[in-house]
């Protein structure tokens, strides 16, 4: 039964914010959980750092077996690995057990990053993949402008135990919708054949030179996630402004964002594929311009700050939506694998950025130290972008029928 694109899309967005929930929920119980379970900031801290780094450590096998199951049962099955994790933290109040469901919750979403990608993938005509999986990933900043108040305030006042089991109901009618709208796609061809390189045994392998990617992911993601880690602490200290304010600001730049992400991969997708990748090359750029602005508001104040924000986050949240698209158009026939391997390199970079962040305004008595490395991160991403344009390039000489798939403009 065909799908209508338009619902694959919605329940990929659905799926994809409700998969990575938990790094997001354990942040926001973070002083409940310090009140009730006597937890310090690090050990907070290290669940949502558990979560993403078994994300990042489990992609390239989630995008194995993700290929093996299909889209439809890689997410189903994530929807339903987050449930039984948060549910079993909620009925076992006990920090290991929370370190358990953390590290379970972050390996399941390697599932549903590469199912999704795969199910948008088949579902939707290559010229429509970058507004695709632009809506697709505003599903995570929307849910965390939801959940950022409204668990924060069930936890004041019902305790943290009760928004974990109630999360547990929602993942699965979440699950329901994936396994009732997603298509069972193995690959990105609606015949069934996988196009593109084959190995040996008739695996589709990964074009050459594609480990490019997960090194300008960790780049990008390395130097930018202290934006939502740090933001309101930062904010605070450097802004002078309440914490609430803080907050609010962060919030309204994430909603902001989701705008930016659509508007600019609207704007690719009529565009020629091949410039995916220097678009996402020049957000990287202006990222690097906001975070300057951050660091010149340090002495100039919140008239700096406040665009340097807005500026980092709508280009950072663009540019990911841009690099699922790209990833698919490098690597067609094994959109899971390569999903999968970008993905490591992503969530390593989630990993790093916030403790190194922290270590360096400690060492340093700065934020102007951390957010200047950051600059310099994503600058190496913006490099490591540009030169993804010539992955799967043949050698010269080589046959031409065993050249390996290009990605776009090759």
């Amino acid at each position: 039964m065909r799908r209508s694109p338009a619902a694959v899309v919605a329940v990929s967005a659905v799926t994809t914010a409700f998969g990575s929930y938990p790094g997001f929920l354990f942040g926001f119980l973070g002083p409940a959980l310090q009140a009730d379970l006597g937890l310090t900031r690090f050990e907070v801290g290290l669940l949502v750092g558990v979560c993403f780094g078994a994300t990042g450590l489990g992609s390239t096998v989630g995008g194995h077996l993700a290929e093996r199951l299909g889209a439809r049962w890689a997410v189903t099955l994530d929807q339903l690995v987050v449930a039984v994790a948060l549910l079993v933290a909620a009925l076992v109040p006990d920090y290991r057990v929370l370190l358990a469901a953390a590290a379970v919750s972050g390996f399941g979403y390697a599932l549903t990053n590469a199912g999704t990608n795969m199910a948008v993938a088949a579902a939707l005509p290559p010229h429509r993949h970058g507004v695709a999986l632009a809506v697709k990933t505003a599903g995570v900043p929307l849910l965390v402008a939801v959940s950022a108040v409204v668990a924060v305030g069930l936890a004041e006042r019902f305790g943290w135990q009760l928004v974990l089991a109630g999360s547990v109901p929602l993942l699965l009618v979440v699950g329901g919708l994936a396994a009732a709208v997603l298509p069972a796609a193995r690959s990105t061809d609606r015949s069934g054949s996988l196009p593109g390189p084959r190995g040996a045994e008739g695996r589709s392998v990964l074009p050459r030179g594609f480990l490019l990617f997960p090194v300008a992911a960790f780049g990008l993601v390395a130097g930018t996630q202290p934006l939502f880690s740090w933001m309101v602490p930062f904010l605070h200290e450097a802004g002078g402004v309440s914490l609430s304010t803080a907050g609010a600001l962060t919030s309204a730049g994430s909603l902001l964002a989701v705008v930016g992400m659509v508007v600019t991969a609207r704007a690719s997708d009529r565009a020629a594929a091949a410039n995916r990748l220097p678009t996402i090359a020049v957000l990287c750029v202006l990222i690097a311009a906001g975070l300057g602005l951050l660091v010149a508001g340090i002495t100039g104040g919140i008239g700096l700050l406040l665009p340097g924000l807005l500026i980092a986050t709508v280009c950072q949240l663009s540019a990911i939506s841009l690099l699922h698209a790209a990833v698919i158009a490098a690597a067609p026939a094994a959109v899971g694998r390569a999903t999968g391997v970008t993905m490591s390199g992503y969530y390593l970079g989630a990993l790093a950025g916030a403790p190194l962040f922290g270590l360096l305004v400690d060492a340093s008595g700065s934020y102007g130290t951390a957010w200047g490395c950051c600059v310099a991160l994503v600058l190496i991403g913006a490099a490591c972008f540009l030169r993804c344009r010539r992955v799967g390039a043949a050698p010269a000489g080589s046959p031409v029928d065993r050249q390996p798939v290009s990605c776009p403009g090759h």
